[in-house]
């Protein structure tokens, strides 16, 4: 399925490094209604009920911005539609999640999402931390960070903001889904990475 691609370019910023830390996962749970990132231990997983209510929202206002990233906007319980996101895509045409999608959620009121399918995965990547990051100051803000959501619902963080930069960490399940689209050719990270712990 993967064949030699050409790496990232420099300018995405992305980082490749073997020797980094695991990734950070975190679940979504419910708090008060709305939606909180938090590490998996001990997390409360929403009820058959809790995601039955949040189906049964009506639809958010939904653009697409460039790099195939979809805008969700409404009332508090936005953002919250990342627990049913299959159901929420399947309601604007897009069905097919089998390498996963790339989510902010920024604060309460949206949601951003990218459908990981080509190489505007990262240039959608930096387009939502962007945007996640300008609505950081927003009341009840929830994260500036971009999170990949594999096939199974699982988050891993990908984003790392340094001032005014931003850094897409391609590692763990986003690498592997990355590699076997033929984005990233684990070689080259590999001497990348051997290249920098060297230099």
């Amino acid at each position: 399925m993967a064949t030699d691609p050409p790496a990232p370019a420099d300018d995405e910023a992305a980082v490749a490094d073997d020797a980094a830390p695991e990734p950070t996962e975190v679940v979504v749970v419910l708090r008060d209604g709305v939606p909180a990132l938090v590490e998996p231990a001990g997390a409360h997983v929403p009820t058959d009920d809790d995601l039955a209510a949040l189906r049964a929202l009506p639809a958010r206002e939904h653009q697409v911005a460039s790099h195939a990233m979809h805008a969700f906007s409404g009332d508090d319980r936005t953002a919250s539609l990342v627990l049913v996101l299959e159901d929420v895509l399947a309601g604007v045409g897009v069905d097919d999640l089998t390498h996963g999608t790339l989510v902010a959620l920024p604060d309460p009121r949206a949601l951003l999402v990218h459908v990981v399918r080509d190489e505007q995965v990262l240039r959608a990547a930096h387009l939502m931390a962007t945007v996640a990051r300008m609505r950081s100051s927003e009341a009840g803000a929830i994260s500036a960070d971009v999170y990949f959501r594999d096939v199974d619902g699982g988050l891993q963080r990908i984003t790392e903001h340094a001032d005014d930069e931003v850094q897409v960490r391609i590692e763990g399940r986003f690498a592997d889904t990355l590699a076997g689209l033929g984005l990233v050719d684990r070689s080259r990270r590999a001497r990348r990475a051997a290249r920098r712990r060297r230099g």
